[in-house]
């Protein structure tokens, strides 16, 4: 999620845990160690760009990270505030469930989490919600102002701070159950149009869980297209061939397996302008890369090359979005 998510949950969950023991520092350190997970975005740049990938939500976004860092924040905070030096156990409350809500929110995007690193590799990814949801955030968002705004007890304080994180956490089960839901639909409309395929991929647009982005492998590539919540049928915008022969000189590379890891395999390949290869990923909804978009407007994409030495060079490229009204204006129609 982004950080003003992660960053709301943190406050709403320090004050649940402490509030009443803490006061405000408990609201307000909530809401900065529940981004801590995400100092990885430090090291990222001076990684190779397979790597980068990885490492983001990778260690830092662990239970292992969370066991081991939670003691050390609790024992700072008891320093910083030195009055409550006897409290190192309310203090690691906050620090460990902050923490572990970062991990766990991030689970349910499409990026991929690594909660289980060390001990595996494995990028859990349940492809519900979007990085950024207004009605996951809603609940939060008038919690927090409710306490910044109106002076009450601890104890009411609490019971807000329980029910607007019980309503996003109800949200979060229905965006689980509109996906399971919504794929049912899409086998259905497959099978009634009697359209092959090999796997399906649903992964919800940013800001809302009532419009999808559906891409449906088949053999030779993959179908893309929107899906509202309202509809019956799955608009299919564009077909994407895999040319996958275009990585016969580098498949066997390394960077060039770990990038498809990444992809989960929802890749294609293809030249752009210059000649050069490149890498799409199609797992990741966004505003231009709903569907109905090019290529060069997928999130992530990376040029590959070999060099004259046999080295496989990846590098990163940007996506050509372009977020004007007209765009917003088209993104708020398919919502309503």
């Amino acid at each position: 999620m982004d950080s003003i998510t992660h960053m709301m949950v943190g406050a709403v969950a320090g004050e649940i845990i402490a509030g009443n023991k803490l006061g405000k520092k408990a609201l307000l350190w909530g809401a900065a160690i529940a981004n801590l997970a995400d100092i990885d975005v430090i090291v990222q740049p001076f990684l190779s760009p397979v790597k980068s990938l990885f490492f983001h939500r990778g260690p830092t976004h662990s239970i292992v990270f969370c066991v081991l860092f939670a003691p050390l924040v609790a024992k700072l905070l008891t320093i910083i505030h030195k009055k409550t030096k006897k409290q190192f156990g309310v203090w690691f409350k906050v620090s460990i469930w902050c923490l572990f809500s970062h991990i766990f929110i991030d689970c349910f995007n499409s990026y991929g989490t690594a909660i289980f690193y060390p001990f595996s590799n494995c990028r859990v990814s349940f492809d519900c919600i979007g990085i950024v949801d207004i009605l996951f955030d809603a609940p939060l968002f008038i919690a927090l102002m409710y306490f910044i705004f109106v002076k009450q007890r601890a104890q009411t304080r609490k019971i807000i701070a329980i029910l607007a994180m019980s309503l996003s956490a109800l949200y979060l089960c229905f965006t689980i159950s509109n996906k399971i839901n919504l794929e049912r639909k899409v086998e259905q409309f497959l099978s009634q149009h009697y359209i092959n395929y090999d796997r399906i991929l649903t992964a919800p647009l940013p800001l809302t869980n009532f419009v999808w982005l559906v891409i449906v492998e088949d053999e030779d590539g993959f179908f893309a297209g929107n899906y509202t919540i309202k509809s019956k049928d799955v608009d299919y915008k564009k077909y994407f061939l895999k040319n996958h022969y275009l990585a016969e000189e580098f498949k066997n590379k390394t960077e060039f397996k770990e990038l498809v890891r990444f992809s989960k395999g929802y890749y294609c390949l293809d030249r752009n302008e210059n000649g050069e290869i490149v890498f799409y990923d199609l797992r990741i909804a966004s505003f231009d890369f709903d569907g109905t978009g090019d290529l060069d407007k997928a999130v992530f994409s990376h040029t590959l090359k070999i060099s004259d030495t046999g080295e496989l060079i990846i590098k990163h490229t940007s996506p050509k979005r372009i977020v004007n009204w007209e765009n917003l204006k088209k993104y708020y129609n398919q919502i309503i």
